[in-house]
C-alpha cells in the first residue's frame, strides 16, 4: 500500500519486459494507451489529494511533486524550453510511456490548461516530452473500480523487514532493492490501462492461451488477462528461480516471497486437488489477479518442470485459484 493505494513494487525491467509480452500476445502496440493511463492517473491522484498539485511553469519549484517522484522511482525532470511548445526533459525514466503521460498531467495541472504531448527517446539525453497546449475542454478523469469485490484488494501492509533491509537511494529519483531498480505502480494506473486496452485485445491466439480460464470475468477483459497473466509467468519462469513444493502448505511461503513482498497479494489458504502437483488457492488479498496467477503459475511450472494451466474463480465473493497440469496425468 502506498498513501491508501494498492501499489505494486515492480522491478523497472521486469516490468518493460512484461509489457513487451503483452504486446506480443496482444499484436498491438500498447505504448499510447499506458501513456493515456498514466495521464489520467496522476490527474486523479492531484484531485483527490493523493499528491501535490504543482504550480506554475517552472518545474523546478515543484518541490513536492519531484519528491513524490523520488518516493516512486519515476526518475528526475526538467524544462527545456518554454517557447512556443513546452519540452520537459526526463532522466533515467522508470518507464517512458507512463513517465510521459505522468509529465504531460503534471504540466496541465501548473499551467490549468489542456496539452497534446508526445515523446521521443533519447540514449544520449533521456526522454523529451513536447507539450502543444489544446484549446478544448476535457473532462476530468472518472473512478476506475477492479472488476473483482474491492473486499479483495490487498490493503494490508506488509512489513517485511528482510525485504526492506537492502533498499538503496540511487539518487536521481531512483532507488532499488538487493542491486534492481523498481517503481511504483499504482491499481489505479493499471485498472485505466486495462480499461484503455481492453476493446483492442478480443482475440487471445498465442500458444499457451488455452491454459487460462476466468469464471466470472466478463468476456471483454478475458483476452487482456489471459496475455497479462501469459506474459507475467514467462517473466517469472526466465529469471530462474528456484522453487520447491513438498506439501501443499508450502504455497503460502511461496506466494509471501514471490506476491506478498512486491506488493501483489498474499495466500489465506492451499489445498491439494490432485495426486499430480494440483493445487486450490484463495487469496486474501491480491493487486491484481491475473498478474497474480502469471506468477503464482511460473512458481508451480518451475517447481515441476512442466507446463501447467489456470482456473481462477472470481465468484462468491472471493478468488480462488486452482493450479493444475496442462495436460491429463494418469494416475
Amino acid at each position: 500500500m502506498r498513501g491508501g493505494e494498492p501499489t505494486w513494487r515492480v522491478g523497472t525491467s521486469r516490468f518493460e519486459s512484461w509489457l513487451q509480452g503483452l504486446e506480443k500476445r496482444a499484436e498491438n502496440s500498447l505504448g499510447r494507451r499506458l501513456a493515456h493511463a498514466a495521464l489520467e492517473h496522476e490527474e486523479r491522484l492531484a484531485d483527490i489529494g493523493k499528491i501535490t498539485k504543482p504550480s506554475g511553469r517552472d518545474p523546478s519549484s515543484w518541490r513536492d511533486y519531484i519528491s513524490d517522484w523520488d518516493s516512486r522511482g519515476l526518475g528526475r525532470f526538467r524544462l527545456l524550453d518554454d517557447e512556443g511548445d513546452a519540452r520537459i526533459l526526463i532522466e533515467a525514466p522508470a518507464c517512458g510511456p507512463i513517465c510521459a503521460g505522468m509529465v504531460a498531467a503534471a504540466w496541465e495541472c501548473a499551467t490549468g490548461k489542456r496539452h497534446r504531448f508526445t515523446w521521443s527517446d533519447s540514449s544520449s539525453e533521456g526522454l523529451v516530452v513536447s507539450l502543444i497546449e489544446q484549446h478544448a475542454e476535457v473532462p476530468g478523469p472518472k473512478p476506475v473500480n477492479p472488476l473483482w469485490k474491492p473486499s479483495t484488494i490487498y490493503t494490508t501492509a506488509e512489513q517485511d523487514a528482510d525485504y526492506w533491509a537492502d533498499i538503496r537511494s540511487d539518487g536521481g529519483g531512483t532507488w532499488s532493492i538487493m542491486g534492481e531498480r523498481r517503481m511504483m505502480l499504482h491499481l489505479d494506473l493499471l485498472s485505466r490501462f486495462e480499461e484503455y486496452c481492453a476493446p483492442h485485445v478480443e482475440d487471445s491466439n498465442f500458444s499457451r492461451s488455452e491454459d487460462y480460464e476466468w469464471i466470472g470475468l466478463d468476456e471483454k477483459h478475458s483476452a487482456w488477462w489471459d496475455s497479462a497473466a501469459d506474459s507475467a509467468r514467462e517473466g517469472f519462469v526466465s529469471e530462474g528461480h528456484h522453487v520447491l513444493v513438498r506439501n501443499h502448505s508450502d504455497w503460502l511461503s511461496i506466494a509471501h516471497r514471490h506476491l506478498s513482498s512486491h506488493g501483489l497479494g498474499g495466500l489465506s489458504s492451499s489445498k491439494q486437488i490432485d495426486a499430480h502437483g494440483g493445487v486450490s488457492l484463495s487469496f486474501s488479498e491480491v493487486f491484481h489477479p491475473a498478474i497474480a496467477s502469471g506468477i503464482l503459475l511460473g512458481c508451480w511450472e518451475r517447481a515441476y518442470g512442466r507446463n501447467g494451466r489456470v482456473q481462477l474463480s472470481l465468484e462468491g465473493g472471493k478468488i480462488t485459484l486452482q493450479l493444475l497440469s496442462s495436460r491429463a496425468i494418469a494416475d
